[in-house]
């Protein structure tokens, strides 16, 4: 057997031990199993701000946070730059020759109606 175990618990970040990591999944199923559902209501109850389960690394990570997650950070673009904005909201490019791609074979190219015919 393992000498890990595959439940694990962190608080804001900080990996608790094993034997806390138990205990804190232990009142959380206990709360899951009378409130289906309702993580907030368990992290309101025990002073988090918020609990979320998941999975990560084999095992079962309950991940709690005592205070408000700061924002996320929108990612970087390469060459640090914003996408150039379309003024007046113009149309994009159309396809060379501007031209729709032909039909596929063996169809009339309008939809299925779903009717069969007599």
């Amino acid at each position: 057997m393992s000498d890990r175990s595959n439940l694990a618990a962190s608080i804001d970040g900080a990996p608790l031990a094993d034997e806390e990591a138990r205990d804190l999944w232990t009142r959380f199923s206990r709360y899951m199993d009378e409130h289906r559902g309702d993580t907030a209501g368990f992290a309101r109850e025990n002073g988090y701000v918020s609990v979320t389960p998941t999975f990560e690394r084999g095992r079962a990570l309950l991940v709690v946070r005592t205070t408000e997650a700061p924002p996320e950070k929108p990612a970087q673009r390469p060459g640090g730059e914003k996408p150039a904005q379309r003024p007046g909201g113009e149309k994009p490019a159309q396809r060379p020759g501007g031209e729709k791609p032909a039909p596929r074979r063996g169809g009339s190219g309008k939809p299925a109606r779903g009717r069969r015919r007599r």
